[in-house]
């Protein structure tokens, strides 16, 4: 008996969802499935429990050992420290740093087994549709699949992007034995497809405002994927398409998004009725399991338990990242202090912070590097991440909170657009210098470095660095700590379990 490909993913599948897991066991999928509106809750709505996560692993952002991680840790915007016996973790930390990824690498494996398991259930659900047509009229069934397609389609995005040549899976129960990787560009040609057709099924509301799509996959959402799909043309198919992204980001302002009055508002409690977000992980500590951890394993031990968030004193920021804000200069970028913990830390009497051996907690950006064992600054090195706001109502460290985490939002779209704009011999000034002059930062000449720079300024620790260094060229090169190599790849190895179980990898 051949094996199936939906056995697989189950093997790694959580308990994350609204549904409770011991209740479906029990009931029949004909007494679950009684009429459109529990169709659209078993076949859809359920999909969203995964966007998120609260397990190592899990979600688009969130936990940590993930998409995440391959996307921020690998590059020149932060790094994850040696520090003594903590955050060696056999190596694990420094091989993304230094791009020295075995196919065998946790992280890798977490993130292939997340991804094709979301598009499994996918294809579950689109099967599920097909099964329960009759419950259904011809507007939902039409809907329902929409939503479904969409949201494969994303993850979709998020494979070829880490990956490049994936295998194309789109039924229920395709055989082991008979997956094969599918070249990148046709991944590329049939997501592009899908997101495409059903753009015009889907709802085109805020996805990110509370209501009956918070959280959803709606007409903007899908626009920004496209949007990124077509500004990574070039590196993904060879075949640049820098008036199809222009189009797309041009589309999503037709929807209402705006940037926010400040940067903070987008990460800042209750952050769900921003209109320069448009799509966000839901966070709500009472309702979902939703965790992020980012904040949690960047801050010392001490600084986090005085402010109620707890800490594991690991991530902080490069010598690059530093360079780029200008910090220790008289020209330190204003996003630089909201966006990081830097210089004496102070604790919520605004009182400097003093440590068990009487001495005050200082944070010494320009003191990081790799390996810090040894080092007069090993816990107190590096610059930590303070992008959201902090919610004195946090609890289990503030990893369960009431900030959602932000995936996709408006100043990147006008980032976006000001790179299509030039790199098409036009003038991208006015898009770039929105972002700046609401950061309070001088305006900039429109050059393709200087919008590079100020990705890096206003979407720190927001999980784009590695698809820019990437599509600007610099990936690859040498960094502080870091040595170029030579033919060094810049998309993930297929994981090993995987080859393993599917010789025609």
């Amino acid at each position: 008996m051949k094996k199936i490909i939906y056995i697989l993913p189950f093997l790694f599948l959580a308990s994350c969802g609204m549904l409770d897991e011991k209740a479906r066991a029990e009931l029949s999928e004909e007494k679950v499935n009684t009429d459109a509106q529990s169709v659209y809750y078993n076949s859809v709505s359920t999909l969203y429990n995964y966007i998120g996560g609260y397990a190592a692993g899990e979600g688009l952002q969130g936990p940590y050992r993930g998409v995440y991680d391959l996307q921020t840790f690998t590059t020149d915007e932060a790094i994850i420290p040696t520090r003594g016996g903590d955050w060696y973790d056999g190596g694990l930390w420094q091989s993304l740093f230094l791009h020295d990824i075995s196919a065998d690498n946790e992280v890798v494996e977490n993130s292939w087994k997340y991804l094709y398991k979301v598009v499994v259930l996918c294809n579950r659900s689109l099967a599920l549709l097909d099964e329960y047509r009759s419950l259904l009229s011809d507007d939902e069934y039409t809907a329902y699949q929409a939503e479904v397609r969409a949201l494969r389609a994303m993850y979709y995005y998020y494979l070829i992007d880490l990956f490049g040549d994936v295998p194309l899976v789109t039924k229920a129960d395709v055989a082991v034995s008979d997956i094969v990787c599918s070249p990148r560009k046709d991944v590329f040609d049939f997501t592009i497809q899908e997101l495409e057709a059903v753009l015009p099924l889907l709802s085109a509301d805020m996805s990110q405002k509370r209501g009956e799509q918070y959280g959803h996959i709606t007409q903007p959402v899908v626009c920004f994927v496209l949007m990124k799909m077509y500004l990574n043309s070039e590196v993904w198919t060879g075949t640049p398409m820098w008036q199809e992204t222009e189009k797309y980001a041009n589309k999503i302002a037709d929807y209402g998004y705006h940037l926010d009055a400040a940067q903070t508002d987008c990460f800042r409690v209750n952050n769900e009725n921003s209109e320069e977000n448009i799509f966000t992980i839901p966070m709500d500590k009472t309702l979902y399991r939703n965790q992020i951890w980012n904040m949690f394993r960047s801050l010392h031990y001490q600084h986090g338990s005085a402010i109620g968030e707890g800490g594991e004193n690991g991530s902080c920021a490069t010598i690059e990242t530093l360079q780029t804000f200008g910090y220790g200069t008289n020209q330190t970028d204003p996003r630089f202090y909201t966006s990081f913990y830097a210089d004496t830390v102070y604790n919520l009497q605004n009182e400097p912070l003093t440590l068990t051996d009487g001495s005050i907690l200082i944070y010494h950006p320009l003191e990081v590097k790799l390996v810090l064992t040894g080092s007069p600054y090993m816990v107190t090195a590096g610059a930590r991440m303070k992008k959201y706001q902090r919610d004195p109502t946090g609890i289990f460290d503030s990893k369960l909170r009431s900030n959602d985490i932000v995936l996709f939002r408006y100043a990147d779209v006008l980032l976006t657009l000001a790179e299509a704009k030039i790199r098409q011999g036009k003038d991208g000034s006015a898009e770039l210098n929105q972002v700046r002059n609401r950061a309070g930062a001088a305006e900039r000449e429109a050059t393709l470095e200087n919008v590079l720079e100020e990705r890096k300024l206003e979407l720190v620790w927001e999980g784009w660095r590695r698809q820019d260094m990437i599509r600007f060229g610099i990936y690859t090169q040498s960094y502080t700590d870091r040595p170029a190599l030579p033919n060094e790849p810049i998309v993930f190895p297929l994981p090993q379990f995987f080859r393993d179980l599917n010789p025609n990898l």
